[in-house]
């Protein structure tokens, strides 16, 4: 049998290492770019969530907008129908 010296046993760790070391970092390396991939999706789904609660804020002045027209023509109609009452009791 041939006799290990320090060197083959350097050998055989160092080989070890590298048995290790590279897939973690070709892991690492994968994992980072996921990471990148993820933030660049992240910023633009913020700006997407930002332009509609915009559009809600602007849709819900819209609504009030409307319901306050609405009340406005009730109002209306409530004196058309006083001045129509009005002016049918003036022909009678």
């Amino acid at each position: 049998m041939a006799n290990l010296t320090k060197d083959d046993l350097w050998k055989a760790f160092s080989a070890l290492m590298g048995a290790l070391i590279l897939p973690l970092a070709a892991w690492v390396w994968n994992t980072n770019e996921v990471v990148a991939e993820l933030q660049n999706d992240l910023g633009d789904a913020e700006e997407t969530i930002s332009v509609l609660e915009k559009k809600i804020m602007g849709a819900d002045d819209n609504s009030k907008q409307i319901i306050g027209m609405e009340k406005d023509i009730e109002y209306m109609k409530g004196s058309l129908s006083r001045i129509e009452s009005l002016v049918t009791k003036r022909k009678d």
